[in-house]
């Protein structure tokens, strides 16, 4: 049974003004915990391609997209970047092309306490100043740790949420946590100070970085697996995703219909008994599975100083050393203040959370991607979606893996679903060149395809 679509299109004040029905394709892809796209192709000569061009006023600030549906139940939604005309001999097309609503933490930066653009001084006007997260400044005596979730909250809330300055406030965005609730989620991070009090401190630093490099530094760390010098467990993977959908909830404000755009972390649910991908359940078209060793296993991290007065630490992934041995690798890292000690304990803890996101972005891999189809208790977007933990089956064995990507491609004879899942976090858009990311032209050209106008 052919699914239904419903797209309506969003104005800056989060109403819906016109719905889509004339559309000649649809395609989407949306990420766990990146940056996801659409690509809306139309008539020119449509009411449709009208309203859409009609967004892209003073005013819109980046705001104005679609709301998308599947089956009566929300898919996604996000804003309006690009656009494209096209004459050829079949007519005159319109091509939009859009993010959905992780764009507004693609478009942000985390900056440093006061957390809005200052000259000459990032400081507040009592002269205070911090850029890591958790910090002693402001922790809550007696909980000196805090969640992942809640580290991001912390970051992405003061800079572009509900408690921003005005200057750098999204009004339309809300960015919910709640301490003991099931968004207070990931694994635990510590303030950097005093050792006795906190002995592994890994604070987040937010010095101007891009907040989906911020983000990413927190989900991988939370999807780790640390091990100690003798090669037993420190700290098991909590994989979490963030949740990022347009809602309706008044509760939170009316300023806009009550209607939100909506920022929420969640664990990642397990499936692995229920989910089941395999010829044999007859839920796969085509799949594909791919091993890939490390390309670094085994890293040093060089921290503040210089010459023989440098400051190092390293670390490796136990697992994969004993299988492929050791793949070497150096990175730099110098946004810790210089420890006052001799031994520089202090900066060596701060530098290894660094270390354990260089090794789960280089670990061993396994990837598998697959064409698929809704069977009864295995239905897309109902039974399982993005950030899932599920079971794959192969000749190989079974593999519990992450749902990381789903792309769709919606036109006149059906819609075509495809998964990629991962037991690692998939490269960021897809790209191991963290240069590319902001240009995402490329990935839609080899997303799209041609169809006939009108």
């Amino acid at each position: 049974m052919k699914p239904e679509y419903r797209i309506r299109i969003r104005n800056a004040n989060l109403q819906f003004v016109w719905e889509v029905t004339d559309y000649i394709d649809f395609q989407y892809t949306l990420r766990m915990n990146a940056l996801g796209k659409w690509v809306l192709t139309l008539p020119y000569n449509s009411e449709s391609t009208r309203q859409l061009l009609g967004l892209l006023v003073a005013g819109n600030r980046g705001v104005g997209g679609i709301y998308v549906e599947r089956n009566g139940q929300y898919l996604f939604s996000g804003p309006l970047l690009d656009h494209e005309y096209s004459f050829d001999q079949n007519g005159e097309i319109m091509t939009f092309i859009g993010a959905d609503e992780m764009d507004f933490v693609a478009r942000s930066l985390a900056l440093a306490h006061p957390r809005y653009f200052q000259s000459p001084f990032m400081r507040d006007s009592a002269g205070n100043h911090t850029d890591y997260t958790p910090n002693d400044r402001q922790q809550r005596p007696g909980e000196p740790s805090r969640s992942s979730s809640e580290c991001f909250w912390d970051i992405f809330e003061k800079n572009k949420g509900q408690r921003a300055h005005q200057t750098r406030r999204i009004p339309q965005l809300y960015v919910k946590f709640t301490q003991g609730s099931p968004n207070d989620v990931g694994s635990e991070r510590y303030p950097s100070g005093d050792l006795s009090t906190f002995p592994n401190p890994n604070p987040i630093v937010t010095r101007g970085d891009p907040m989906m490099d911020i983000l990413e530094q927190i989900v991988n760390y939370s999807e780790s697996t640390v091990y100690n010098s003798d090669g037993t467990v420190w700290k098991p993977p909590h994989p979490i995703i963030l949740t990022s959908k347009q809602s309706y909830e008044p509760n939170l404000g009316t300023s806009y219909g009550g209607w939100w755009i909506v920022f929420e972390f969640k664990a990642c649910p397990n499936k692995t008994s229920s989910i089941i991908f395999s010829k044999e359940q007859r839920n796969v078209l085509r799949i594909r599975r791919t091993r890939t060793a490390p390309t670094a296993n085994m890293i040093q991290i060089a921290g503040s100083g210089e010459g023989p007065n440098r400051v190092f630490a390293h670390s490796g992934d136990e697992p994969t050393r004993t299988i492929y041995g050791d793949r070497e690798a150096f990175v730099e890292f110098t946004g810790f203040k210089r420890s006052e000690t001799s031994d520089h304990r202090q900066e060596i803890e701060e530098l290894k959370p660094q270390l354990y996101d260089e090794l789960r972005k280089n670990t061993a891999q396994t990837t598998i991607e697959a064409d698929v189809v809704s069977i009864d208790g295995m239905e897309y977007h109902r039974d399982w979606f993005l950030g899932d933990r599920v079971k794959v089956r192969t000749p190989l064995g079974d593999d519990d893996v992450i749902i990381r990507e789903v792309s769709g491609a919606i036109d006149s004879n059906g819609e075509n679903i495809q998964v990629r899942l991962g037991t690692t976090p998939a490269p960021l858009y897809g790209l191991d060149d963290k240069k590319k990311i902001a240009d995402h032209r490329g990935w839609i050209q080899n997303m799209t395809k041609r169809t006939g106008g009108l």
